[in-house]
């Protein structure tokens, strides 16, 4: 029987909190949310659900850096390919462990075995062919077959060894009796795999520009299928498809002119470099991963991409109507369902990579690992407990929790928990409060931690029944974080000593406020004139961070402008909070200069005339004057310079014909405001 715990409504589950308060909402639901999580025993699917990840029995412990290749003989036996020590290990059917071959080089790449039980061993660096006879006896079959053997198979019709090798791309065929020849050159770096198809040819995986090639009998390729990253890794050949696994690490940029696959970087040296690394002082570290992809080739050529994922896909293999797909860096084991495409995390190691599956003849399947080079044994059934503890939820103030839900199926037999606690520091310690009892119920559970700023939970998975386990999804937290004042950060008016106005009627106060809490802020408005006691209420609950304010409704002189900010909408009004700013003096100036103007004097036509002007508020920024009603003529100080409240002016008219003039100065002042003064002259005629 199957218990389902469902989302209850938030009024039924949030504590005793003010209802105007604003809740804040922590959801775990997508996969990319569990990023940070830790996992033992459990794994995430692609559809946010966890489970219980299968059990992985370790096989045995081979004392090697990597497991690159694992086959068994006909007796049950397993043989593995490792490195760094270049030896080939086996592992008989009582779980027994012996060495069969040691070499001089460092690894042992991949194997394939004949049909009456003679096993073939590809090795590097320098490209050895190593046969084990059915009775034990090891021979070095062929050498100098470039660098790297990287992928074997043994092909029944010509009853020869084909060997794909790097770094110059070439595929060699290998007799019985050693003679190697060039069977298929590529423009590649390494041919990385190969496998045989079911009606004869042969495919052929590599590195440089990520190319699948089709090569039939009489040595002649053919590309089947070019992938955007630059390394097929993995080959796996059925009746109906030909499967192909990338492994790159990021990409270089395509180069212009460049079709996509040409110009990458040599990822195969690269993702062996670490493996490969003999004693050196300092080993690189590995190569960033890129995004890798499945690919199903069709026999009509179609090609439909089955799985993606930052991982290195290295090994392959079909198991009870669907793929198995080994990975690194993280260890992970997927399964992939061809025809929906779902993917499943279904065992995840605690290291390396999986760099080869094989099934056993009772059906487990073997994994073999690199960093550190292991066999495992992959069961249907799962492990009886596990647990997934979460990132770390940074509120970034003191919160109170509030309810916890989730949703689950909980099969007779399995059981379902989660417990929470919180801490004032980022990384949980000896602070953090202990973890609260576990809660099995989504429709009364609540998040029983001490009021901090930071949070985490653990959900804790178990099963009786190795063939049930429960499932967890869709975590919701809701908490309010502890209310803290708003502050206004910047206030800004008019400063008439720096800047002029445009007009007199109004002026444009800004300013900014921030709130911790992230509440809704509304603002009060206040001025006071200098020498009054109070303040005077301009706007309240205004909702926006600048005012225009006409400066004509109020007297002139020295002013302060006072905002204070209110988080009283998402708050109950004795939470609520207030912040306020005063601004500096600033002037409000409405009275117009005083500007006199007389004539000094009259002589050749020209009139000699002195002007006088004063603000008791505003520094004066321009003069002109005008004759008759006429242009405008801009004059200056004495001193040159606008730079004061009072400045006098001396100028002179040009030559004028005889005649009555009337001549009219006007005086702006910061705040807009010109003030004007006139004079009537003569100029006298000839006598």
């Amino acid at each position: 029987m199957i218990r389902h715990t469902m989302v209850l409504c938030v009024f039924v589950l949030l504590p005793p909190i003010a209802d105007a308060a604003k809740v804040k909402v922590w959801q775990q639901i997508q996969p990319a949310h569990f990023d940070k999580a830790k996992f033992q025993n459990t794994l995430i699917s692609s559809d946010g659900t966890i489970r219980l990840s299968r059990q992985v029995k370790p096989l045995a412990n081979l004392e090697a850096a990597h497991v690159w290749s694992v086959l068994k003989d006909k007796l049950g036996n397993l043989y593995a390919a490792t490195g760094d020590d270049g030896k080939i290990f086996k592992v008989s059917a009582d779980g027994k462990t012996s060495i069969v071959y040691t070499g001089s080089d460092s690894q042992v790449l991949c194997l394939a075995q004949g049909p009456d039980g003679t096993i073939y061993a590809g090795t590097g660096p320098t490209g050895r062919l190593i046969r084990i006879a059915p009775d034990g006896v090891v021979k070095v079959l062929a050498e100098n077959l470039d660098s790297y053997v990287w992928a074997l198979v043994y092909d029944p019709a010509s009853q020869t060894v084909l060997a794909g090798t790097g770094p110059k791309g070439r595929v060699f065929q290998i007799t019985t009796e050693g003679k190697a020849t060039v069977y298929y050159q590529t423009k590649q770096d390494h041919i990385m795999c190969l496998a045989l198809g079911a009606k004869g040819g042969l495919y052929a995986g590599t590195d440089k520009g990520g190319l699948v090639y089709r090569i039939d009998g009489k040595g002649k390729g053919f590309v089947l299928y070019h992938a955007q990253q630059s390394e097929i890794k993995t080959l796996l050949v059925t009746d109906s498809a030909v499967y192909a696994g990338t492994s790159s690490p990021t990409r270089k940029p395509v180069s212009p002119g460049k079709t996509p696959g040409a110009g990458f970087s040599d990822t195969a040296d690269d993702l062996f470099t670490v493996a490969f690394q003999e004693k050196a002082s300092s080993p690189p570290s590995m190569p960033t991963v890129g995004d890798n992809s499945l690919y199903r080739i069709a026999p009509d050529g179609s090609v439909r991409e089955l799985f993606r994922d930052r991982v290195l896909i290295l090994s392959l293999l079909p198991h009870n109507g669907r793929l198995l797909v080994g990975s690194g860096m993280q260890g992970q084991l997927f399964e992939i369902d061809e025809k929906t495409k779902e993917k499943s995390e279904i065992a995840r190691l605690d290291h390396g990579q999986i760099h080869c599956l094989l099934r056993r003849r009772d059906g487990a399947v073997v994994l073999g690992t690199g960093d550190p080079g292991k066999l495992y044994a992959l069961d249907d059934r799962y492990t009886a407990k596990g647990t997934v503890l979460s990132d770390v939820l940074d509120a970034k103030i003191i919160s109170k929790w509030g309810a916890l839900n989730w949703k689950a199926e909980v099969p007779s037999g399995t059981a379902l928990s989660v417990a929470v606690r919180s801490g004032n520091v980022a990384e949980p310690d000896a602070t953090w409060s202990a973890w609260s009892a576990e809660q099995t119920d989504s429709n009364e559970s609540k998040a029983l931690a001490p009021a901090a700023r930071y949070f985490q939970y653990r959900v804790t998975l178990r099963t009786d029944k190795p063939l049930e386990t429960p499932h967890f999804k869709h975590f919701v937290l809701r908490y309010k974080t502890t209310n803290q004042a708003p502050e206004v950060t910047s206030l800004d008016v008019p400063d008439l000593e720096a800047v002029n106005q445009d007009a007199a009627k109004k002026i444009k106060i800004r300013w900014n406020a921030v709130d911790p809490n992230e509440d809704e802020l509304t603002y009060q408005l206040f001025f006071k004139k200098e020498g009054w006691k109070d303040w005077v209420l301009l706007e309240e609950e205004f909702e926006k961070r600048e005012f225009e304010w006409d400066t004509t409704t109020t007297p002139s002189g020295v002013y302060q402008f006072k905002v204070t900010a209110s988080d009283r909408r998402d708050n109950a009004p004795e939470e609520a909070l207030t912040a306020q700013r005063i601004s500096n003096p600033f002037v409000v100036a409405n009275g117009a200069p005083a500007v006199t103007l007389t004539v000094k004097g009259v002589n050749g036509g020209q009139a000699s005339l002195e002007a006088g002007a004063a603000d008791p508020l505003a520094r004066l920024t321009e003069a002109a004057f005008s004759i008759n009603g006429k242009r405008w003529r801009s004059i200056f100080p004495t001193d040159g310079i606008f730079d004061s409240k009072t400045e006098q002016f001396r100028f002179q008219t040009e030559t004028l014909r005889p005649g009555t003039y009337v001549l009219m100065v006007r005086v702006r002042n910061a705040a807009g405001i010109t003030g004007t003064a006139d004079v009537l002259f003569t100029i006298a005629g000839k006598k």
